[in-house]
């Protein structure tokens, strides 16, 4: 991945949620190589400590809750104290377990997944505005998924949460214009790396995709970190409320 990844976020300061594994830990370093400095959020302490201790630039881990409105405002307020300042911030942090089809879905597993991925997602913006707010160039980039339009069976719970940080973007896009701030919103399809893992191990599900996927393949993380950092950064200035799909053309039908 560093080998694509060019300087284009130098002297910018990233807050990434959800940055233990997976996607958010390969966005992390995609940052990192570009210029950025990053601060890392996740539940597992010891994850983003290891990571840290591993990126190029300065990095500060702070273990973090999404879905726990103190826990989210003391670690933006920590980032902010020790940076100095926060110009784009990444809401990555989602949880996808298996729920089962809709009318087997009991009330507690519907909502610890509406709390992490959608509820996680507006606790992680409201602590974020007020310092993208005084960045001058604040960016908000947001994560949803191409299930939020093309659902596969038994992840009601997870295509509902994500189809609501859509609305989100577009109405936090309306409501923070006028404060300089940008907010938009990725849609990625199947990668090979975090929860498109699954899909990627699975003969089967990984012919189901590929032959579904007009470019015939799984993304890899380098294309969809382009696609986070242009959004992140500042030649994105005139690209607010949109949800961009990053998915070889999957949703294309």
């Amino acid at each position: 991945m560093a080998g694509r990844t060019t300087r284009d976020m130098v002297d910018r300061v990233v807050v990434i949620t959800g940055a233990s594994r997976g996607i958010g830990a390969l966005l992390a370093e995609s940052f990192s190589v570009a210029g950025a400095s990053v601060g890392l959020l996740a539940r597992d302490e010891a994850a983003i400590k290891d990571l840290a201790g591993r990126l190029t630039r300065p990095a500060i881990p702070v273990a973090c809750d999404v879905a726990d409105e103190d826990s989210v405002t003391e670690a933006f307020t920590q980032l902010a104290d020790r940076f100095g300042r926060i110009d784009s911030v990444v809401a990555n942090a989602g949880i996808a377990p298996g729920s089962g089809r809709a009318h087997t879905l009991d009330a507690g597993t519907w909502r610890s997944i509406v709390d992490v991925n959608l509820t996680g997602t507006f606790l992680t913006a409201q602590a974020a505005y007020p310092h993208l707010a005084v960045s001058g160039q604040g960016r908000l980039v947001l994560t949803s998924s191409v299930m939020a339009a093309l659902p596969r069976r038994g992840i009601a719970a997870y295509a509902a949460s994500k189809a609501g940080i859509e609305g989100l973007a577009r109405a936090l896009a309306a409501d923070w214009a006028i404060d300089g701030i940008t907010v938009n919103a990725v849609a990625p399809g199947f990668f090979d790396v975090g929860m498109g893992h699954v899909f990627h191990e699975s003969e089967r599900l990984s012919k189901q995709v590929s032959s579904r996927t007009p470019v015939g393949r799984f993304g890899s993380a380098d294309e969809l970190a382009g696609v986070v950092r242009f959004l992140a950064g500042e030649p994105s200035s005139y690209v607010t409320g949109q949800v961009l799909a990053v998915d070889g053309g999957y949703g294309l039908g």
